[in-house]
């Protein structure tokens, strides 16, 4: 009898350890079911603040949104003093703002709108059934634009394995008002009209006034949006950069990844192409008279340029289109290899026709004085 009272104390004393968090951060809302609202967000002071989204990428399989933060007053709408671009895991976002959603509806009377529960639903991965096949649902990154969300079919339980095609299922998920490259403020003000008598108006008669109080609130947006901030890395911040432009979406999303498979082949074939221009066209100079090759000389010792710096100079552009095809700069490692390529082409091409010319005029030479003999 002791050993199962003391087993039901132990029991009660975990439990109670448990939804300790809850009990002193939370915010009594019984719709929290992911847990996000335990943190402590006494030092975290957004009166003054805002977020600015910027956009929703896919990264290693798995969407963010990625954010700017403010805390100072002085942000001049999201254009100073951020703290910092963050990313943070799409499930969050989605479920700080579906909270500010419905604590905004609160306190504007019901005024508001409030994100429709059956959209959080596909916060995870969910079966369902559509013209007598089987798909399973998740919400992620809107892929035409990379700024919003959409629905998008799986082949897998595990959401892991996207379907060939994302059918027009007819999912409202108008409810999750999210504007990305738009400063939101942390506080929302709400207000309310009251009309009272002013005696005091200069018509002296029973003219209304229209009296507006408004209540700041702390934001759970940016509470949460800075408690679960994740670095922005470069290739996030590629990618980001990427959506502001307009970028098309590759099959992984607006991922800042590199080179396609096709465009890996290219690279070898266009760095292969390059090498072979530069041995030919070294191969191809041997064969200059000496007269030629005291015009080249002297040609570029007029255009301020050592012979002896040439190698270095050819050394130096190919670690430069090196280390763009590392940092996938796509359009500056394109354009620098193709014009390396037609280059040295243009260059091995110059000297082929003269050695012609010279073939040519010393045959004719040749045939000349056999014919004279």
């Amino acid at each position: 009898m002791k050993t199962l009272q003391l087993q039901s104390l132990m029991l009660y004393c975990l439990t109670s350890l448990l939804l300790l968090p809850a009990v002193v951060f939370g915010n009594n809302d019984e719709n929290d079911e992911y847990g996000m609202f335990y943190f402590d967000p006494s030092g975290m002071d957004f009166s003054d603040g805002a977020i600015y989204p910027r956009a929703c990428i896919t990264q290693s399989g798995q969407d963010y949104v990625v954010f700017d933060l403010f805390q100072s007053a002085y942000h001049n709408q999201c254009k100073r003093r951020s703290l910092g671009m963050y990313k943070m895991d799409l499930v969050s976002y989605v479920v700080a703002t579906a909270k500010q959603s419905k604590q905004d509806n609160e306190v504007n009377g019901g005024n508001g709108y409030e994100v429709d529960g059956d959209v959080l639903d596909y916060l995870e991965c969910q079966q369902y059934y559509y013209n007598n096949n089987m798909f399973y649902l998740k919400l992620g990154c809107r892929e035409n634009t990379g700024k919003g969300f959409q629905i998008n079919a799986y082949n897998d339980m595990y959401c892991t394995e996207k379907a060939n095609t994302n059918y027009n299922l007819g999912i409202d998920i108008s409810s999750l008002r999210v504007s990305f490259e738009t400063c939101k403020s942390c506080v929302t003000q709400s207000r309310y009209s009251q009309y009272g008598n002013n005696n005091n108006n200069n018509n002296g008669g029973d003219a209304y006034y229209y009296e507006e109080m408004q209540f700041d609130y702390e934001t759970p947006m940016c509470s949460a949006a800075y408690n679960y901030a994740q670095n922005c890395n470069g290739g996030c911040k590629r990618a980001t950069r990427k959506v502001a432009k307009g970028g098309s979406r590759s099959s992984g999303g607006y991922s800042g990844d590199g080179f396609s498979p096709l465009g890996k082949f290219f690279l070898c074939v266009m760095s292969l192409s390059a090498i072979f221009f530069l041995l030919a066209s070294l191969a191809q100079r041997k064969k200059m008279s000496k007269t030629d090759a005291v015009l080249e000389e002297a040609a570029i010792k007029s255009a301020g340029i050592d012979k002896k710096y040439i190698p270095r100079i050819f050394v130096g552009v190919a670690i430069f289109i090196i280390l763009l095809i590392l940092l996938r700069r796509k359009i500056l490692a394109w354009f620098f290899l193709t014009t390396v390529n037609v280059a040295l082409l243009s260059y091995w091409i110059h000297l082929k026709n003269k050695a012609d010319e010279k073939a040519a005029v010393g045959g004719f030479q040749l045939y000349s004085e056999g014919a004279a003999a």
